[in-house]
């Protein structure tokens, strides 16, 4: 498991674990007089600027604790990298597949001035975490060098939309070659070796986030390749609708208790276990056009309305506050769950004093925006038409990258970026909300 202040491992001192108790027994006034006071000036180190190619052709992490120069092109590779080679190929090739969306971003009314800007780091950071490899890596930091299926999800989903089909559904291939029997992923994977790291509890988002990312692929791919990724895909869209479908009883129950985007062990379902199998609830009917399917959907999404629904959607089913987990319905496409309102407010509910928001109310209070959270929103709302709020949120993100121009994993109580740089999946958020706003 990554370090104590990454985001894969919240609220473990004192008081924490009878905490999360009272959480899902609707418990946040009892979980916060429990939980012991945390600086919220909170001092993290930023590990590195960002991550580049060195002369000898190695991805690695470069400033900040790391040592060592980034580039100042922005590109991620060493000043010292050889003109011609084979990585630098790649790059350029990339950067190229890249060229008619970026004009097009440019071009569309409404993207602010900075905003083009931040779509280059974003690309540039997918680019160097994907790059000859089977799939993403959450990151490079060495607790972060694995491929997380959620991840995965948003960076195939964005990666095909900036112009890189073939690279995406290579992602989602690699996948699927790794998927339970019973459609069920690991929490991650080690890139080479294709085995979990360690022993870590199945995470059942995977499962539905990777469906959505499936039909985001083929949707991408157009309408001379939609079948032919479809295809592509169908073990991975079968497998994992059946485990949808098995999962919640054909909608009709709340699927299995599994721990989600927090990464934690969780003692009942979590409001991004509902929307993640919502989501692939729904993909999975639009890509098989089964009745069966889309029953399933809408008997699940009645479901979540009159559990999750009736208490605020906030993390559990009938308490824990105000999630970000609350984004992933708009980010994915269920518009018809949270409302306007409800989305902005988490810009209040879970504000952190750096500009950005934390992934919950239940998380310790230290003062950090979490960007993976404050990107998903952005996301979010782009996507629900809410263009002016995710513009500010993007800006924002813009004006808190690394010196190297990297994503960060954290930014501190005063606006400095902390910890992991750069971080996949909030380079793949920025870049699927900037799509949303250059679409309209």
């Amino acid at each position: 498991m990554p370090s104590s202040s990454s985001r894969r491992q919240v609220l473990r001192g004192t008081g924490a674990l009878a905490a999360l108790g009272a959480l899902s027994a609707g418990g946040l006034t009892a979980h916060r007089a429990l939980r012991p006071a945390i600086d919220p000036a909170t001092e993290i180190p930023l590990w590195s600027q960002t991550v580049v190619y060195d002369a000898d052709g190695r991805r690695r992490t470069v400033g900040a604790r790391a040592g060592g120069t980034a580039p100042d092109d922005g590109a991620r590779l060493s000043s010292d990298h050889p003109g011609s080679s084979p990585v630098r190929a790649r790059a350029e090739e990339f950067w190229e597949g890249t060229a008619a969306w970026r004009t097009s971003l440019s071009d569309a009314p409404g993207i602010g001035a900075g905003l083009p800007t931040l779509a280059e780091s974003a690309l540039r950071d997918l680019w160097v975490l994907s790059d000859d490899l089977p799939a993403p890596a959450a990151g490079w930091s060495d607790s972060w060098r694995y491929i997380w299926p959620r991840d995965t999800a948003f960076c195939a989903a964005a990666l095909a939309r900036v112009g890189h089909v073939d690279t995406a559904l290579s992602a989602l291939l690699h996948l699927q070659s790794l998927q339970g029997s019973d459609g069920w992923f690991e929490a991650r994977y080690d890139p080479a070796t294709g085995q979990a790291p360690d022993r870590r509890h199945r995470q059942f988002d995977g499962t539905g986030l990777l469906l959505w990312a499936a039909d985001e692929v083929a949707d991408a791919a157009g309408a001379t390749r939609r079948e032919q990724v479809l295809e592509a895909l169908d073990p991975l869209i079968t497998t994992s609708l059946s485990a949808l479908h098995t999962g919640t009883r054909g909608g009709a129950g709340l699927p299995p208790v599994s721990p989600d985007y927090w990464e934690v062990r969780e003692d009942a379902v979590t409001l991004g276990i509902m929307a993640a199998t919502l989501t692939g609830l729904r993909a999975g009917a639009r890509m098989t056009g089964a009745a069966a399917a889309h029953e399933a959907a809408e008997t699940f999404a009645v479901l979540l309305e009159g559990t999750f629904g009736q208490h605020g959607h906030q993390r559990y089913r009938r308490g824990g506050g105000p999630d970000s987990a609350l984004a992933f319905f708009d980010a994915t496409g269920c518009h018809d769950v949270a409302t306007p309102a409800q989305l902005l407010s988490l810009r209040t509910s879970l504000a952190r004093p750096g500009g950005g928001i934390a992934p919950g109310a239940a998380w310790r209070e230290d003062g950090v925006s979490w960007t993976p959270s404050t990107s998903l929103l952005a996301l979010g709302l782009a996507r629900a038409g809410e263009h002016e709020e995710a513009t500010a949120i993007l800006t924002w993100l813009a004006a808190h990258r690394t010196e190297a121009g990297s994503l960060p994993e954290k930014v501190l109580f005063d606006g400095r970026p902390a910890e992991v740089a750069p971080l996949a999946w909030t380079a793949a958020n920025a870049v699927l909300a900037l799509d949303a706003l250059r679409r309209g």
